[in-house]
C-alpha cells in the first residue's frame, strides 16, 4: 500500500514540525504560555495551536525560530540591529576592514557527531526507539 501524502501545513505537519523540535516548542511554550505541551489537547484547541506556533516561528527570540532555521539559539531582531551598528561602528574606526560581528544567520561550525547517516537510518532508529515518524523523503 502506498503512502498518503499529507497536505502541507495541517495537523500532521504541525505534529511533525512539533516532534522534530521538541525541546524547543517544550520551553517556549512554558515560558510564553505557562503550560506543558503535552497539556495542549486537553487546554487548547489545535486550530489555536497552529496559530501560535506560526508566531512563535516568525519570532526570532523564540526557540521554535531559532531551532526552525538551524540557528544555535534565539536572536531577537534587537540583536540583529545592534550588531549591524557595532560593524558599522569598527568599520568607520578601523584602519582595515574588521570581521563582522557573528550572527546566527552565519554558517554555523561543523557539528559533532555522525553527520553522513541517511534519514532512511535515523528514522528506522528513531521507529526502533518507539517515536513516530512521519513522512517525508529519505536521502
Amino acid at each position: 500500500m502506498a503512502e498518503q501524502r499529507r497536505e502541507p501545513g495541517g495537523t500532521f505537519a504541525l505534529l511533525d514540525l512539533i516532534e522534530e523540535h521538541r525541546g524547543a516548542f517544550e520551553y517556549d511554550w512554558r515560558t510564553r504560555f505557562g503550560m506543558a505541551l503535552e497539556d495542549v489537547p486537553e487546554r487548547m484547541a489545535w486550530d489555536e495551536v497552529q496559530r501560535l506556533t506560526h508566531q512563535l516561528a516568525l519570532d526570532p527570540s523564540s526557540h521554535v525560530a531559532a531551532s526552525v532555521a538551524g540557528w544555535p539559539a534565539p536572536w531577537p531582531r534587537e540583536a540583529f540591529v545592534l550588531a549591524d551598528l557595532f560593524d558599522l561602528m569598527h568599520a568607520a574606526n578601523s584602519q582595515r576592514k574588521p570581521k563582522p560581528y557573528p550572527r546566527p544567520t552565519d554558517k554555523q561550525p561543523r557539528r559533532l557527531g555522525d553527520t553522513t547517516r541517511s534519514q532512511r537510518d535515523i528514522r528506522a532508529a528513531l521507529a526502533a526507539r518507539g517515536h513516530r515518524i512521519g513522512g517525508g523523503h529519505d536521502g
